[in-house]
């Protein structure tokens, strides 16, 4: 592990979900939470960063004022219940993505698409293996007919293709190769993102530092995939999970342990040694 060497003035700490805070059964860690409360008393803002929905990250740290929420991989910012920025995705994307899909299933592919709305997460597939799936991560979901009639009167963040295990050299390079005016980010293993050019957590964390006056020296963020890149460029103080991509681990300033050894949690302490909770 390494960490700032002097006590840092940190505002502002941002962090990916999957992989990064959350253990290996998707729970954020017990110790986390008398954590999160020294943090928050000390005024420091603490925004989860995920590629979930916001309803989803609601309901996991619930009304805690001194949170902000980066959703939908920075295409959705949320503070006191309110987004304060939304960057829906081209809306001339949305058929043909939907359609290569569709096409791809016809084929024998064993994929599903989730169109995201800031409403409601919209699927076709219902057989419970995917629904399984796609459920951790949207907690508003609806299953209807067509999503592209579903979606209509929605405001769509992004699109999200589930393919087991081949996100990286299957799916997503097919979905680039469509030519579309979108980012085609790999989110992890099994997920692609389809997302309005330039946006990504970065771009949201940039936005969140003017909006609340907080320098990107004042700023700590942990990630540990592709979707996380850009986020840990906007801080000053970027932290990659020992469990990371290669790639991400590369371009963090520090090395936290893996998720499964509470990296995060870990971390912050190393640096902010005086939020650590009193002994029970």
């Amino acid at each position: 592990m390494t960490h700032p060497t002097q006590s840092a003035d940190i505002r502002l700490i941002a962090s990916d979900m999957d992989g990064t805070l959350l253990d290996a059964d998707g729970q954020v860690p017990e110790r986390f939470w008398p954590l999160l409360e020294n943090i928050l008393a000390a005024g420091i803002l603490f925004s989860p960063a995920s590629g979930r929905q916001y309803q989803t990250l609601e309901a996991v740290f619930g009304d805690r004022d001194g949170l902000v929420y980066i959703a939908e991989n920075g295409t959705n910012i949320v503070q006191d219940g309110v987004s304060i920025a939304m960057e829906p995705v081209v809306g001339s994307i949305i058929a043909p993505v939907v359609d290569w899909v569709r096409s791809s299933i016809a084929a024998g592919a064993d994929l599903g698409i989730v169109v995201c709305g800031a409403g409601s997460a919209y699927i076709e597939r219902a057989d419970e293996e995917f629904v399984a799936q796609v459920r951790p991560y949207y907690a508003a979901l609806t299953v209807v007919d067509d999503v592209t009639v579903a979606a209509a009167g929605d405001d769509v963040l992004k699109l999200a293709i589930f393919d087991r295990g081949r996100a990286e050299t299957r799916t997503g390079p097919a979905v680039i190769a469509l030519g579309l005016p979108a980012d085609v980010v790999i989110s992890g293993d099994n997920w692609v993102d389809i997302m309005r050019p330039g946006v990504n957590k970065g771009k949201a964390l940039l936005h969140l530092q003017r909006h609340l006056g907080i320098s990107r020296e004042q700023t700590m963020a942990f990630g540990d995939y592709l979707n996380d890149a850009e986020m840990l460029d906007a801080a000053g103080h970027s932290y990659a999970v020992a469990n990371a991509h290669p790639s991400i681990r590369e371009r963090a300033r520090h090395l936290a342990p893996s998720n499964l050894d509470e990296g995060v949690i870990t971390s912050i302490l190393a640096a902010l040694p005086a939020l650590a909770p009193a002994a029970a």
